[in-house]
């Protein structure tokens, strides 16, 4: 043992202090060694990601382009968009650019394609659905309406498509669904999409909803425009007029209420006859659906749906009010910090 009296001679044994330092240096090396090493296969990892993440996008882009009968760099605004998207939202750049594609696919330029992809997100997120089946459906079925694809216009129906999905017993895509089955045939309705959007509605609330809703409604709306032999003669015999003094179908709301009216006071075998005259039998638990909702019930839900400014994004919020929906947008900011590393 080491003999540290200040007896005799005053010089210290530093000789155990020196061996700590010198363990201390060589710790203090290994474990730079260490974090070096750690953070040189991190970055190798995002570096080797990263190049599969550029790569994929690359290809949606081109592909986009190639839809567009453009070349890439013709295209450059729209890229930069699907990057912004890809940093701002839930969706990643890739699945924006997919979104992309099919607005393509519905014969949108690359403006317009730009100008209504946020609203495009806005949908997809309120409806919680994917964004590339959002951007499909939406173009669908405003073409098949007959509305013209701009922003106004696809902020307007997706927001009367969110409040129809939250005041009745459809989701966003269903009604979406029922929207592309029931097609032209719904183009004319005097009430435009909140009179459709409150029968598909009203007719999810009895059960019938995405196509099967879609189906049941252009059926119930043929029987009116296209009666047969017998239904026409008794459409007169009630009084029962579905067209209007200028030749323009009526209002659903109208012609049903107008029915409703016509048959008070009848046993319900005599409706039941009446009903099985007018329309389909397979249709005709829709009809009685849609006749019961009539009134007060119907006044509600549209006048709902027609003040439907701003529903499509406070859905969209409410979708993403959570842990999870932090997570997806983290992630989708990190495929953010991707394509800038692959670039």
């Amino acid at each position: 043992m080491a003999d540290y009296s200040i007896t005799g001679d005053t010089r210290l044994d530093t000789s155990g202090f020196t061996k700590g330092v010198s363990s201390m240096t060589v710790a203090a090396g290994n474990l730079i060694s260490d974090l070096t090493k750690t953070a040189a296969t991190k970055l190798a990892g995002l570096a080797k990601s990263s190049v599969s993440v550029g790569m994929n996008f690359d290809a949606s882009m081109s592909q986009v382009a190639a839809t567009m009968g453009k070349s890439v760099d013709e295209i450059d605004n729209l890229t930069k968009v699907a990057k912004e998207m890809g940093s701002t939202t839930k969706f990643t750049a890739t699945q924006a650019a997919d979104a992309l594609n099919y607005l393509a696919l519905a014969g949108y330029d690359a403006d317009k394609a730009a100008e209504v992809l946020p609203s495009v997100l806005n949908l997809a997120a309120a409806g919680g659905m994917d964004l590339a089946y959002a951007s499909n459906l939406a173009t669908k079925a405003m073409a098949s309406l007959g509305i013209e694809a701009t922003k106004s216009n696809l902020d307007e129906f997706g927001n009367k498509l969110a409040v129809g999905a939250s005041r009745a017993g459809a989701t966003v895509s269903e009604l979406g669904e029922a929207i592309l089955t029931v097609g032209g045939t719904a183009a004319n309705l005097k009430g435009g999409t909140t009179e459709l959007v409150t029968a598909l509605g009203k007719l999810a609330d009895i059960g019938a909803v995405g196509a099967e809703g879609g189906t049941h409604l252009r059926n119930i709306i043929l029987s009116l425009q296209s009666p047969t032999d017998d239904a026409t003669k008794l459409m007169q015999k009630l009084g029962l007029q579905v067209y209007d003094a200028q030749g323009n179908m009526r209002g659903l709301n109208e012609i049903l209420g107008d029915l409703n009216s016509a048959m008070n006071g009848m046993t319900q075998g005599q409706k039941d006859s009446i009903l099985n005259r007018l329309f389909n039998k397979t249709d005709l638990a829709a009809v009685k659906g849609l006749l019961a909702a009539q009134g007060e019930q119907w006044d509600t839900l549209a006048a709902q749906i027609d003040s439907a400014d701003g529903a499509m994004g406070q859905m969209a919020e409410t979708q993403q009010d959570n842990l999870q929906g932090v997570m997806t947008s983290l992630g989708s900011a990190f495929e953010g910090l991707q394509l800038a590393v692959y670039n």
